[in-house]
């Protein structure tokens, strides 16, 4: 998002476990380094002296997002992705709005700003010369995000499940603004529920079910060119999820039967598709997108105070 006026570019982003969301386009968040250049340009970056391929394939998974460069170099992608939708390629006042889980903000927050907060870089994304001075890092929490744009249409009091990769994000909105003390994050979510299946699958069927093929009974309820027996076990260990989910929310003192609830994240088409309880107080944000486009959401307000 560029704001004229203040001469700022605001590049949003949702550094996810499994893919990078931006407020307009998703892409795989794998980070490869190869040996030389690429035979093709696109999805390749050049960094110092470096050649990476990114948004191919999955990152195996990190204990923090911070503990080598893999998540910064997307970063400088999605730097990119900006800077091109706005016909530029170089911005000397860029600011980073991305996130961290609600449970863990106070923990994270400043340590996710400073290392996303390098200042001047130059790099080639695509082929096309780059350049940028990273002016200051925003650092929002998740869940909170995804809504934030419409928190004022809100019931005035709603629970909003932010169902991820690796966690499960709980915000109690009352009276239109978050309840802080009453919000909490769960470690266990999409990718483990991703991990169990694909070794219930190999235990079964003694197949090694590539994620995808789980992710399309995930998003779809069907899956191409597999056997019934499996699409059927997927399918049951998807109800067991969705049913830990709602257990999870009753252990915590919300009761799924009456609260009017907001799923959202990648795991909200897997609460609509096989979540036990639905009803009209029982909402489905399913564009993963949602915490990217609340980052610039509340970003762009802040700067055009």
């Amino acid at each position: 998002m560029l704001i004229k006026e203040k001469n700022v570019l605001i590049v949003a982003v949702d550094h996810g476990f499994c893919s990078l969301k931006l407020p307009h386009m998703v892409m795989e968040n794998g980070v490869t380094k190869i040996p030389t250049e690429s035979a093709f340009k696109e999805n390749t970056i050049f960094y110092k002296g470096s050649y990476y391929k990114v948004g191919e394939g999955r990152l195996a998974m990190k204990d923090e997002k911070t503990e080598d460069d893999d998540y910064f170099i997307l970063t400088l992608a999605a730097i990119a992705e900006e800077l091109k939708r706005n016909d530029l390629h170089h911005h000397n006042n860029v600011v980073i709005a991305a996130g961290t889980p609600f449970g863990r903000i106070g923990k994270e927050k400043n340590v996710f700003a400073k290392y996303l907060d390098r200042g001047f870089q130059e790099f080639q994304y695509c082929g096309e010369k780059y350049s940028c001075r990273i002016a200051d890092v925003k650092i929002f929490p998740q869940c909170y995000a995804a809504v934030a744009n419409r928190l004022g249409n809100m019931e005035t009091d709603q629970l909003v499940v932010d169902i991820g990769s690796k966690t499960i994000d709980v915000v109690h909105v009352r009276n239109h603004r978050p309840v802080e003390t009453e919000c909490f994050s769960h470690p266990q979510a999409l990718i483990d529920c991703t991990r169990k299946i694909q070794n219930v699958i190999y235990n079964q069927f003694n197949v090694q079910l590539p994620e995808d093929k789980i992710h399309a009974v995930m998003n779809n309820g069907q899956c191409r060119g597999m056997s019934a027996e499996i699409v059927k076990t997927i399918k049951e260990q998807l109800t067991l999820f969705a049913e830990q989910v709602e257990g999870k929310l009753k252990e915590n003192g919300y009761n799924p039967v009456i609260t009017p609830i907001i799923y959202c994240g990648g795991g909200a088409v897997v609460m609509r598709l096989y979540g036990k309880t639905v009803g009209e107080h029982i909402c489905y944000m399913e564009d993963v997108k949602a915490n990217a486009i609340g980052y610039e959401f509340i970003a762009t307000a802040m700067y055009k105070r």
